[in-house]
């Protein structure tokens, strides 16, 4: 009988998989659950195609009614809606890489996790809306990925920001110059101004597209050492290529 109970499930759309000829699995962060993967049977069929698919475009925020499923298992979804509808991002080359890499991102991230994290649900849909309302900023998916950090246990210790090495391995400035995984000054300094600014003033930050570039896989390196099975995401060639700087 509990599995014929309908829940309003709040969902950011990570990305979607071909199942079949006419199915797709889409992988969404939920509010109430966490990672939950759920399959979309028939919506590449010609009747469906055009009204289901759309809804699932990467990082879309979603209302879905499903069925509890706190076993993880593939779900389903009897209902769908656009929780709110970005005017802006389908529409921007920009935002569109941004979007295509942070979902990428986030997907790996969160396969880490256990359970819920209302406080990062919460943090990435208001971004997103942020992200939707405002220009373009190039640095936003350094920005978001600083802050994820913050949520998932291993944020960058600040104290001592002043000394001229960042240690990726132990998460610590260090006056100390480290062997190996370490930002030097001045790419240090662009790195500490992410770390302690607001969004609004992230646009302040002037950098080098060459020091923008390096100081992305900087920052991937430090997601690779203190998440297990995070990688590059496929879309950051795509995201160098697109870029502008301000």
């Amino acid at each position: 009988m509990s599995n014929k109970i309908k829940k309003t499930v709040h969902a950011v759309n990570l990305g979607i998989v071909k199942y079949g000829d006419t199915s797709l699995i889409a992988n969404c962060y939920t509010l109430e659950y966490g990672l939950q993967s759920y399959m979309l049977k028939g919506v590449l069929s010609r009747s469906k195609k055009k009204k289901i698919r759309p809804l699932f475009e990467p990082l879309n925020l979603l209302e879905l009614e499903a069925p509890p499923n706190k076993e993880n298992k593939i779900g389903y979804i009897t209902e769908v809606k656009i929780a709110y509808v970005f005017n802006s991002i389908p529409y921007d080359l920009n935002k569109k890489a941004l979007v295509f890499f942070i979902s990428e991102v986030i997907h790996q991230v969160v396969r880490e996790e256990q359970g819920p994290n209302k406080l990062l649900f919460n943090y990435i849909q208001r971004k997103l809306v942020w992200l939707d309302k405002n220009h373009f900023l190039s640095l936003f998916h350094l920005k978001i990925m600083l802050d994820i950090t913050k949520f998932i246990g291993f944020s960058p210790n600040i104290s001592n920001s002043n000394a001229p090495y960042f240690d990726m391995e132990t998460g610590c400035f260090t006056s100390i110059k480290p062997k190996t995984n370490f930002i030097k000054t001045p790419l240090k300094e662009h790195f500490t101004q992410l770390l302690g600014m607001d969004f609004d003033k992230v646009n302040e930050i002037r950098i080098l597209k060459e020091d923008k570039i390096m100081l992305l896989d900087k920052v991937i390196t430090y997601f690779e050492l203190h998440l297990q099975q995070f990688k590059p995401p496929k879309s950051l060639k795509i995201l160098n290529e697109i870029f502008k700087v301000p």
